[in-house]
This record gives C-alpha cells, sequence and structure tokens, in this order.
C-alpha cells in the first residue's frame, strides 16, 4: 500500500515539475519550429498542449529553412544554449545515433560563451574556498581568459607567486542544467514512445548517458583525479605534461591549476618560426593517443586543438579532462584485433572482434557480416599503409555496424573521435602522416600481452576469486529466489509499447482473434449437433430430422473449411 502512495506521488511530482518546465518546452518548441525541425522530431503532438497557436508557427525566414537539415539542427542548439550545445557535442561522437551529415554539423558546435562578471567569480572563489581572495593569490585577473558553457577560466598568482589557471563553474548553472536535462529526458521518452523510427536508437539511453556526462564534468573534483591519474599514467615521458593540480585551493566548483601557455597546435608555420619541427611533432602526438587507448585504457576525450598547446621543444599540453575514456582489458584485446585485422585485411578477425565489443554480443547472421566486412576492407583498405586514414575508415566502419544493428559501449565512441581529431591534426603538422603504422605496434603489445604468463596467472586467479564468491552467494540468492516464488511476492518486470498509430492495430487483431474463435466454436456446436440429429433414433413425426442433420453437417463443414483455409493462408499452418 505504501509503495503504491509512492508510486502516485512521483506521479504527481513529476506533472508538478512538467508544469512548471513548461515556459523552456515552448522555448525549445518554437526553437525547433524557427529552424524547420518540429516535424522532423514529431513535436506537433505538443502544440496543443503548450498552447501554441497556429499563426506563431508560421515560417519567417524561408531562406533559413533552405539550409540542409542537419546545418538547421546545429544552429537550433547552439540557440538553445549551454546545455544543448554540450548535448550536441557529446551527441557527435555517437555515430551509432548519427548519419555522416550531422556528424560533421554537430563537430562545428564551439562551447564558447560571453563571460559572467568578474567580480562574480571573485565571490564564488571565497565562498568555495572559505577565506579572502588576498589569502590565497597575490593577484588574481578580475577578466576571463576563456568562457564556455560550464565554467570560465581566470589567470591569478599564488602567494609563492606560482602562475596558476583557475576554472569556476558558472553559478546557478546546475539548475539550468537540471531543468534542461529533465527536459531531454521527457522528449527522449517521447521520441521513443511515439517516433519509431527513432526508437530504435535508444534515445532514453543516450539521454541517460549524457545526464551522466554533464554531471561528471560540473564536478572538478572528478577533473581533478582525472589529470593526477593522466600524470602518472605518463611520468617520465617528457614530451606530455599536464598541468599541476593545487587540491589545497580546488573544490567541486573550482579547479587550480598550473598555469601553461604555449603555441597552438595546428599551425605549423608559427612552430616552425619557433624552432619546433611539426614533422617530428606529429608522430610523437600519433603515438601519445594511441599509448592511451591501448596501454593504459584511459584516454582524453576531446583531445582537438583547442584543447592543447605545444610548449618548447615540442612538448604538448593537454586542457579540459572532464571527459574522458576507459576502456577494460578485454575491450582493448578486441579493438587490438580489430586494427590488426583491418590493416591485415582479415575479414575473420575483425568480426569477431567487433562482436566482443558490442552490447549485443552476436548477430542473427554472422557469415552476412563477415562478407560485408571482407567487402569493406576491399573497398577501403585497398590501398598502402601510408595512404590509410584511420578516422575516415573508422567512421565507415561505424555505417557498417548501424546496418547490423550493433551498438557499442559510448566510450568506443568517444575513442573513434579521439582518434579521428589526433589524425586530423597529426596530418595538418604533416601532410604525409602514416597514422596507423605507429599504431599497429600498441596493438600488437596488447594481443601478445594476453599470452604473459603474469597476465595469465593474473586472470586465473581472478577467475578462481569470481568463482568462490558466485558459489558463495549462490545458496542464499537461490533461497531468496524460492521463498519469493513461494510467497508470492515474485515480480517480474515486462515493458510493453503501445504503436505510433495508437489503439487500432491492437484493437483490428483482437476482433480478428475473436472472430476466428467465433467461427470455431460455430462450426464445432453444429457439426455435433448435426451428427446427434443424423444418429438418434427416429419416430416417423420426425423423419426429417436426418435431413436436418446433413445440411448442418455440410454447413458446418463450409464453416470449419473456410477458417482452415484463412489459418493456412496466413501461414499459421
Amino acid at each position: 500500500m505504501v509503495h503504491n502512495y509512492l508510486v502516485v506521488f512521483e506521479q504527481i511530482r513529476s506533472v508538478v515539475e512538467t508544469y512548471h518546465h513548461l515556459p523552456r518546452y515552448r522555448e525549445i518548441f518554437l526553437t525547433f519550429f524557427k529552424y524547420g525541425l518540429v516535424d522532423l522530431l514529431k513535436f506537433v503532438h505538443l502544440q496543443k498542449l503548450l498552447e501554441i497557436a497556429d499563426r506563431q508557427l508560421h515560417p519567417k525566414n524561408e531562406e533559413l529553412h533552405r539550409k540542409p537539415v542537419a546545418e538547421r539542427f546545429r544552429m537550433a542548439l547552439e540557440e538553445l544554449g549551454p546545455t544543448f550545445v554540450k548535448f550536441g557535442q557529446i551527441l557527435s561522437s555517437r555515430r551509432d545515433v548519427i548519419n555522416e551529415a550531422f556528424y560533421n554539423e554537430l563537430r562545428k558546435l564551439q562551447d564558447a560563451v560571453p563571460p559572467f562578471p568578474g567580480a562574480d567569480a571573485m565571490k564564488i572563489v571565497e565562498r568555495e574556498l572559505g577565506r579572502p581572495l588576498g589569502e590565497v593569490f597575490r593577484a588574481f585577473d578580475e577578466k576571463a581568459i576563456a568562457a564556455a558553457s560550464i565554467a570560465q577560466v581566470h589567470r591569478a598568482t599564488l602567494l609563492d607567486g606560482a602562475e596558476v589557471a583557475v576554472k569556476i563553474r558558472r553559478p546557478n548553472i546546475e539548475k539550468v542544467i537540471e531543468i534542461d536535462v529533465a527536459i531531454l529526458m521527457d522528449v527522449a521518452r517521447f521520441l521513443e514512445m511515439h517516433v519509431e523510427e527513432i526508437a530504435v536508437l535508444n534515445p532514453v539511453g543516450v539521454a541517460h548517458e549524457f545526464a551522466r556526462t554533464i554531471e561528471r564534468e560540473m564536478d572538478f573534483s572528478n577533473e581533478a583525479r582525472n589529470m593526477e591519474r593522466f600524470v602518472k599514467q605518463f611520468k617520465g615521458n617528457r614530451w606530455i605534461r599536464v598541468p599541476r593540480v593545487y587540491r589545497e585551493f580546488s573544490t567541486g566548483s573550482v579547479l587550480t591549476m598550473e598555469y601553461l601557455s604555449g603555441f597552438r597546435m595546428d599551425d605549423p608555420e608559427q612552430l616552425r618560426a619557433q624552432g619546433i619541427d611539426p614533422v617530428p611533432l606529429a608522430e610523437r602526438i600519433s603515438r601519445l593517443i594511441f599509448q592511451q587507448v591501448f596501454k593504459h585504457g584511459f584516454f582524453h576525450g576531446d583531445p582537438h586543438p583547442g584543447n592543447a598547446t605545444i610548449l618548447s621543444p615540442g612538448v604538448l599540453v593537454l586542457y579540459d579532462y572532464g571527459m574522458m575514456g576507459v576502456l577494460s582489458v578485454p575491450f582493448r584485446e578486441n579493438i587490438a584485433n580489430m586494427v590488426v585485422g583491418l590493416v591485415e585485411k582479415d575479414a575473420r578477425m575483425v568480426s569477431r572482434s567487433l562482436l566482443g565489443m558490442s552490447e549485443e554480443g552476436y548477430v542473427e547472421e554472422p557469415r552476412l557480416l563477415e562478407n560485408d566486412v571482407e567487402a569493406f576492407a576491399q573497398q577501403y583498405l585497398d590501398c598502402p599503409l601510408k595512404d590509410l586514414k584511420l578516422g575516415f575508415v573508422l567512421n565507415r566502419l561505424l555505417d557498417l555496424l548501424i546496418s547490423h544493428r550493433l551498438r557499442m559501449k559510448a566510450d568506443f565512441y568517444l575513442g573513434v573521435k579521439a582518434l579521428t581529431q589526433v589524425e586530423a591534426s597529426g596530418r595538418v603538422l604533416d601532410p604525409d602522416l602514416n597514422f596507423v603504422q605507429f599504431g599497429e605496434p600498441y596493438a600488437m603489445q596488447v594481443i601478445e600481452g594476453r599470452f604473459d604468463v603474469k597476465q595469465i596467472l593474473k586472470n586465473i586467479y581472478s577467475s578462481i576469486g569470481e568463482t568462490a564468491d558466485f558459489l558463495r552467494s549462490f545458496p542464499l540468492e537461490a533461497r531468496d529466489l524460492y521463498e519469493r516464488i513461494r510467497s508470492g511476492r515474485f515480480r517480474i518486470p515486462l515493458e510493453h509499447r503501445f504503436d505510433p498509430k495508437g489503439f487500432e492495430p491492437l484493437r483490428s487483431t483482437l476482433n480478428h482473434i475473436t472472430n476466428r474463435l467465433v467461427e470455431a466454436v460455430l462450426a464445432a456446436a453444429i457439426l455435433v449437433c448435426s451428427s446427434i440429429l443424423i444418429l438418434a433414433d427416429h419416430s416417423s413425426l420426425w423423419n426429417f430430422l436426418p435431413m436436418l442433420g446433413i445440411i448442418g453437417l455440410v454447413i458446418g463443414g463450409s464453416i470449419a473449411l473456410r477458417l482452415i483455409v484463412a489459418i493456412w493462408r496466413s501461414g499459421g499452418m
């Protein structure tokens, strides 16, 4: 009973929240219509709920509507603000959800927004650190040196003279993002229920992934941990440098780190002027991304030129560690097998690695997948290794996965995005860059590592521990399951989804079943009664009864025959 009250309370709370969000719903709806996207997203059902008159939906800019749909979608996200810009950026890494046109457009999304007042930033720092600025900083530049949707960065000097960059979360951004994320979740559920072609892409799952990602990015303590892990990962490597984190001057809303400023990674002429050779630099950044993916399984999720700088004599510095990818050892082994299989044009090796990385783990027609991979290799890999563009090949491979309805874990798509970005930057520095060549040795190390004695013993030890845990917990869980079944408390959750056409298909199906059932019962009744009439003991008064019985047999047999033919034609026999 208490559970029922809680369910009702939760539903009432949800309705109240939705009501409070209606103004923002109207803004989103009108923005999407402004860019000609309402019909695309099937939002016309919401028009009545939001009390938007038809005259408000009259297109005001015919020229705008002639732009490609993907471009209009990007422009709409930019107009809707920081949450939707961030959503578009994350969506750009999910090639299983969007096609090539949307992918190319969403990659253009810029996270730059006007800064909030420096005085407000200083108040936030003082509140978060619990002391006046003068007790922490010798100098604090009130003007932001960079501003994005979630935070902005100010330059400052600590009391010991160290130059630092202070990243400060925007005031009240949590509430803004909370409302927008709630609306995105509602929209995702709406699309999953009413738009069949979008429902197969799991929009609710994508929205949940976005909510988790943006929650992690808003917690600067998480970013500090990522930076410290990255430092340990590349300890002793003089070609990459991670800004030092000042934990004593950092919180969940303020991140104080070493200030490092150099030269743009995508400007080879400037680098040459500073005595930095772009060709060896391209090789080093290529090796670094492959080390992150294959050796460590922990990689920067957005290493575009805007998140990087180059120090003399060619040291890479990466910024913004909020979005990081994590790959398990088995997953890395599958990626390594895939890369080696692509290089060696081994379709079976690639197919098995793809299935091993997929959420499903299988396809209904594995031979067809293998044939498609083989055709893919002949089409895209029949060229010298130095001419192979891994980013292009991986994105074409994602199209193949979509055609077979295979979905990978989110970090796989993030990895493809990171590799594509680094390869693009490397080719700016060195147009003749052989990107794949630098990745193959790291992939082979992962594959060979499976046969290392220490790794084998570690896997055996881990398996024994897991087996022992299972044997210890299984009797208790089995008894709990038995008690639930015996007491009637065992529940099986079922998910049902209504057809977008409404109840009409369901009603039609039920009518069809009912009609057949009535025909079968009627035919059986007529046949039984007719048989009784024919076999009954007849007096001279009832001599006509056998004739009625014969007529009944003909009618009943006709109904039964008609029913059998109908079932056979529908494929039911």
